[in-house]
């Protein structure tokens, strides 16, 4: 099956003026927004000239984002963008993370591309933040990003990123002034969490959602936090679970992505899990469950998802130890979320099998579901 670099070998000789700008290059640019560049301007061929050694111990994410600058800038298509306007900051006492990168396209576009996470637990941990936390620093550092792209800037705007970064691009267009909105193509978010429920409901967000184009891989876990956006495109990926989180996994045919028409059953069962848990429980409980249950897997000395998933034993021995370190209080609140969680979890499984037996009866609505 193909991805976005076997799309580059295919497409790479076909210039922008020939075939129009397509979902899959957006893609492209929201990935390269997780490499370093220089505080200049340059081409893309240029940055993949400077940015040719990656660095020690470099994560194999971004280590194939390198590898996909290198084959970006050797094509006609791609070659050729300004590359300009880098920013990346990490703020430890804020925890905060923040990167975005300006592309210019050549018909006079500019894509705001927006760095999202990593497969780093400490990524995860990031995303999931905003269940309980808005605005983030970087929420913050976003719209200010786009008003001074906004302003350095003519033409067109297309924002775009991956996992956080998707959701930065469509936070940065709601909270945007009425004149930059004006300005804004489209916004892409790749597998990105939501908003929260007071974005969603602003005069802003209204003004731009039909211009949001969001993709999500079959067993989306991210992508499917908090408020997403009603309306996505389900993308084939390769990959098994959190895994599919990955864009490299994603399959291509041609200049679109290979589409399944539904969710997978587990993620499909999570989603309602999911957001089912989130409407009974306060900001407060979901940030103490959050932290308690990041503390819990960076105790395990895995330092990604995909090493959490080796060493399956280990790894669970390294978190029961670390239960032991949890205060009795804060123990029994994770105890009765988690209770609560697996709950709403039974009933799904239970109204998916009614379902699948009586396929006619009607579905609950989202509030007979939450019952217990």
């Amino acid at each position: 099956m193909a991805n976005m670099m076997d799309y580059l070998v295919w497409r790479g000789d076909v210039t922008v003026s020939y075939a129009p700008w397509n979902d899959v290059d957006s893609l492209i640019l929201a990935t390269l927004s997780y490499l370093e560049y220089p505080h200049t301007s340059a081409t893309l061929s240029d940055m993949a000239a400077w940015l040719g050694t990656p660095p020690a111990m470099e994560i194999n994410f971004v280590h194939e984002a390198r590898s996909l600058l290198s084959a970006a800038g050797m094509t006609a298509r791609l070659a050729g963008l300004a590359v300009h306007d880098p920013v990346s900051v990490v703020d430890q006492a804020r925890d905060m993370q923040f990167a975005a990168v300006t592309f210019d396209l050549p018909d006079g576009a500019h894509y705001v591309a927006f760095r999202g996470t990593d497969n780093t637990i400490v990524g995860w941990r990031e995303d999931f933040t905003m269940a309980f936390e808005s605005p983030i620093p970087a929420q913050t550092a976003a719209v200010k990003y786009l008003r001074e792209a906004a302003a350095k800037t003519t033409g067109p705007l297309i924002l775009g990123g991956h996992s956080k970064g998707g959701n930065l691009a469509i936070y940065a267009a709601a909270h945007a002034d009425p004149v930059i909105q004006q300005r804004i193509r489209l916004i892409y978010s790749f597998d990105g969490p939501g908003l929260d429920d007071a974005t969603v409901a602003s005069d802003g967000y209204a003004a731009i959602a039909r211009r949001i184009r969001s993709f999500v891989p079959q067993s989306s876990v991210v992508g499917l936090l908090l408020a997403y956006h009603p309306e996505y495109t389900v993308v084939r990926s390769d990959s098994v679970s959190l895994l599919q989180h990955d864009t490299f996994t994603w399959q291509v045919l041609g200049t679109t992505f290979i589409e399944v028409t539904e969710l997978d059953v587990s993620s499909q069962l999570v989603d309602q899990t999911v957001h089912a848990w989130l409407s009974r429980v306060t900001p407060q409980q979901r940030r103490l469950f959050v932290d308690t249950l990041f503390d819990l897997l960076e105790a395990t000395g895995a330092a990604t998802m995909k090493e959490l998933f080796t060493d399956v034993p280990g790894r669970t021995a390294a978190i029961l130890k670390a239960l032991h370190r949890v205060d009795f209080d804060t123990a029994r609140m994770i105890i009765t979320l988690l209770g609560q969680f697996v709950s709403i979890g039974a009933q799904n499984v239970i109204e998916l099998i009614r379902q699948r037996i009586t396929p006619d009866a009607p579905a609950l609505t989202e509030g007979e579901t939450n019952h217990e």
